[in-house]
Parts: C-alpha cells; sequence; structure tokens
C-alpha cells in the first residue's frame, strides 16, 4: 500500500524529474556531471525528511541545469547513508562525474540552502569519508 510519502516521492519524480535511486544504482547515477541525491526518512519519526522533499525541487531552480537529482527512499536511504557516513537525515549527497563532493545534513532555511547548494558546485572533488566500512549511527532516530 502506497502512504502520502511515497506518493511524494512519486511526484518529486514526476514534477521535477528526480531519479528514484536503490541502494545499488548510487554509482551509476553519480557517474556523470553533478548530482544530488536526498536521502530520506520516515516522516512518522522525522518530519523534515517530509519538508525536505518539498523544498529541495525549489531551490534547485536557483541552479538551473546543474544538478541532476536523485531521491532514495527511506529503506535505500539507511542503506546508502551507512555507506556515506550520513549521521543524520535528511541529507543530500553531492558528487561531481563520480567523485565525492560534499553531504549536507539535515534541514536549512532557504538562503542557507541556496547558498549551500551553490558552494556544492564550486567545491572541488575530496575523498568519501569512510573507510569502505558501513557506519552505523547509535542514535534511535535518524532525525536531530
Amino acid at each position: 500500500m502506497s502512504t502520502p510519502f511515497d506518493k511524494q516521492l512519486e511526484r518529486l519524480a514526476e514534477r521535477h524529474g528526480f531519479l528514484r535511486i536503490g541502494a545499488d544504482q548510487v554509482d551509476t547515477f553519480a557517474a556523470s556531471g553533478d548530482s544530488v541525491l536526498l536521502l530520506t526518512a520516515e516522516p512518522q519519526t522525522c518530519p523534515e525528511a517530509w519538508d525536505m522533499a518539498l523544498v529541495l525541487p525549489e531551490a534547485l531552480k536557483a541552479w538551473p541545469g546543474r544538478f541532476r537529482a536523485g531521491v532514495a527512499d527511506p529503506a535505500a536511504s539507511a542503506a546508502i547513508a551507512a555507506r556515506f557516513g550520513a549521521g543524520q537525515l535528511p541529507a543530500m549527497l553531492f558528487q561531481r562525474d563520480g567523485a565525492w563532493v560534499g553531504k549536507l545534513e539535515g534541514m536549512f532555511e532557504w538562503d542557507r540552502l541556496v547558498s549551500a547548494l551553490g558552494a556544492m558546485l564550486a567545491a572541488p572533488t575530496a575523498r568519501r569519508p569512510g573507510i569502505g566500512i558501513p557506519l552505523r549511527v547509535a542514535a534511535a532516530s535518524s532525525c536531530h
């Protein structure tokens, strides 16, 4: 059965061109150009996940055509977050031509989010976080 949040993720794809990304598709998704992957969480435990799913597509309009955007559902997001060391959801992972650029975790005020997106476009690539072993966060909630 589809939840309201599942429907919101579908709207991201239908209205804003976000690709739905599974845990095993991250490398292929990020292989060319600048990409942003939104990692989500169940909105019942992390309301900011719902907020970010609404705000991010609008913020990306400040940088038209610059980012290839994707979104992972909560189950895939948990696996992806562990792989990339994201300890707080929602999170955004940024890559350029398959190389790591950075991540933003949590919810952002509008001006700070638009500015951070621009900073990610200007940032050099860097070493991916972690040592290849998935991170497991000890906190009870993926939010905060």
